[in-house]
């Protein structure tokens, strides 16, 4: 008995299906997407940059000025860093990239532009004591670098502190952020921090939630101590008269850390607060806002 001809021909189609094999679903191909908190910024300032994927990665590169940066994890599929910037950085538009691997070997890109602008930074002449300028050897810089990596060396992967940082200490900024020091004639780069003039025994407090990565006295910036605050950030406070912390210990935003003083490099009482993101020196100042 021969089938009406609507229905023979639904037959044949679905014989034909079935010939090439079970029907399988579109998948979309892995991508990932980067989002930025500015789009243009200022010489010593920085911003956060926000990464999420459609599929499990194995591995990730960040790619801006010149060198590579860390990925915090903040939840399923989401990474954050925060990028900086000092005052050598070129201006104009810089291309933030980034690459990543998927668990199944695909590889995927993402790209944007920000600006960075520039600051008029203004610059200061110091001329130290002999017996004060007699600290600065290679050897003392070598162990200067030494315990900023240490401090470096561990990172918190969460972001410990909340909120703005707490300017350390009342007083007046002797010297800010970015300044051109000009030491015995010789230029000697951008000042790191801002330094703020306080009578010598003055506490210091924690600028924020962290873990003391450091505390102990070093060659040109003298008693210091470094907290890490996770995603990288790095308060230091420097040319104390005394430490009243310890490498390991746990701090809230406001404990003391120690007290104002002059030690190392130094011409008076004052305290030297510098913040560290993801190994670049920034302007702490606007984290105080």
């Amino acid at each position: 008995m021969s089938l009406p001809p609507l229905i023979a021909a639904v037959c044949a189609a679905m014989l034909l299906l079935g010939s090439a094999g079970p029907l399988r679903a579109q998948t979309s191909p892995p991508a990932i997407s980067i989002a930025v908190s500015r789009a243009a910024f200022r010489q010593g300032e920085t911003f956060r940059l926000t990464l999420k994927a459609s599929d499990d990665l194995k591995s990730t590169t960040v790619r801006f000025a010149g060198r590579t940066w860390p990925l915090y994890a903040t939840g399923p599929r989401t990474w954050l860093t925060i990028l900086g910037v000092d005052p050598t950085m070129p201006l104009g538009k810089q291309a933030v990239t980034v690459e990543a691997v998927t668990t199944s070997d695909v590889v995927v890109r993402a790209r944007r532009e920000i600006t960075v602008t520039k600051v008029a930074f203004p610059s200061r002449r110091v001329t130290f004591d002999p017996a004060i300028q007699k600290l600065v050897t290679p050897e003392a810089v070598a162990r200067e670098r030494h315990a900023v990596q240490e401090a470096q060396r561990v990172r918190h992967p969460d972001a410990l502190w909340e909120g703005p940082l707490l300017v350390p200490v009342e007083g007046r900024i002797s010297s800010p952020y970015g300044v051109l020091s000009i030491y015995q004639g010789r230029v000697s780069g951008f000042h790191g921090g801002t330094d703020i003039a306080a009578d010598a025994g003055t506490p210091v407090k924690a600028a924020g939630r962290g873990i003391v990565r450091w505390a102990e006295a070093i060659p040109l910036s003298g008693n210091t101590v470094m907290i890490d605050h996770g995603w990288g950030v790095l308060t230091a406070y420097m040319h104390m008269q005394e430490i009243r912390v310890t490498a390991g210990q746990r701090v809230e935003k406001g404990d003391i850390v120690g007290l104002v003083g002059t030690t190392g490099l130094s011409t008076g009482p004052h305290l030297h607060w510098g913040l560290r993101v993801n190994g670049v020196n920034v302007d702490p100042m606007p984290w105080a806002k």
